[in-house]
């Protein structure tokens, strides 16, 4: 018979870790769990003799993880949330009495664009709850054997509750839920003498490019629609966030496209012009993803509804 290698250990030392990393030092993990400093202290040192590993080093702000217990923290977490998850499972998510974290996955422009009007929702509804935003670039990932984007990571291990992020295919473990869709838009300073004339392809072309991307290799679908053109635009900067590009093109004679909505965020403080581009009739499609095993689980569909409820046009127009 298989021996049941967890039976000499004490799986409350699992909540400890837990407490002490978010906590981040003893005496406050002592008193999210009701335990007191010295019970805390001896199951850190019961805990460094199981994994072999100090797990948290004390600095003057308090306990900083080592690299091994930042690595194992993700599934810490999902054990927690997941256990807790089963043993309540009757009991329904409560959002007046909740002091749940969610975490969101999203970049700079999603951050912009619906942090403000979930912040509004959560706070009349569940205002001691805290909604914490994950920054999730478009990266690909290799295990050795497959490839996966870095918002599956995050939903697999737990990271994150959801990520807002341009739609894609995915597989289907995964849930998708269309949010918005809207224009992309072409911006410029007012003070560019680019502005003078209609924004056509060929004077589009003829200007310097602020490229906003997580992954500089990455071709855009600005860059795939000019290659069925034959035709390719002068990249002269690249960041990873809509409001670096704001703030360059505001104060030279380049331009970026971007979605209409984060533009309009800094039209009038950026001194901008915002054009149509060659290509308007490309709109970019927000949606919500998460894993389908959380599909019925009470918190997980309430901050759903909540995520969704920001954008009434049911994912039909802008937000």
């Amino acid at each position: 018979m298989r021996q049941f290698a967890l039976g000499s250990v004490d799986l409350n030392l699992i909540k400890v870790l837990y407490a002490l990393a978010i906590k981040g030092n003893v005496t406050e993990a002592g008193n999210f769990l009701g335990l007191s400093q010295p019970a805390v202290s001896h199951a850190l040192k019961r805990l460094r003799a199981v994994t072999g590993d100090s797990l948290f080093v004390r600095t003057s702000t308090g306990f900083v993880p080592t690299t091994f217990c930042s690595e194992i923290f993700p599934s810490v977490r999902r054990i927690i949330e997941e256990t807790e998850s089963v043993l309540f499972s009757r009991h329904r998510f409560d959002p007046h009495l909740s002091a749940k974290t969610f975490r969101i996955g999203m970049n700079d422009y999603f951050s912009v664009v619906l942090m403000p009007l979930l912040l509004q929702r959560v706070r009349a509804e569940a205002d001691q709850s805290v909604i914490e935003v994950i920054h999730m670039p478009r990266t690909l990932l290799s295990n050795g054997r497959s490839s996966l984007t870095l918002v599956q990571s995050y939903l697999d291990e737990g990271t994150i509750d959801v990520a807002v992020m341009t739609s894609d295919n995915f597989p289907p473990k995964y849930r998708c839920a269309p949010l918005f869709t809207e224009k992309r838009v072409c911006i410029m300073s007012a003070l560019n003498p680019a502005a003078k004339t209609p924004l056509t392809l060929e004077s589009l072309l003829g200007l310097g490019h602020v490229k906003v991307t997580s992954a500089p290799d990455r071709r855009g679908w600005i860059d795939e629609r000019l290659d069925t053109l034959g035709r390719e635009r002068r990249v002269v900067a690249v960041v990873p966030h809509f409001s670096a590009a704001v703030a360059v093109v505001s104060q030279s004679d380049l331009v970026a496209i971007m979605p209409e909505s984060v533009a309009r965020l800094f039209e009038k403080s950026h001194n901008l012009l915002l054009f149509d581009s060659p290509f308007s009739e490309e709109r970019q499609s927000t949606s919500m993803i998460w894993l389908a095993e959380n599909e019925k689980d009470s918190a997980s569909q309430w901050l759903r509804a909540q995520i969704s409820a920001c954008f009434p046009d049911d994912g039909m127009g802008t937000p």
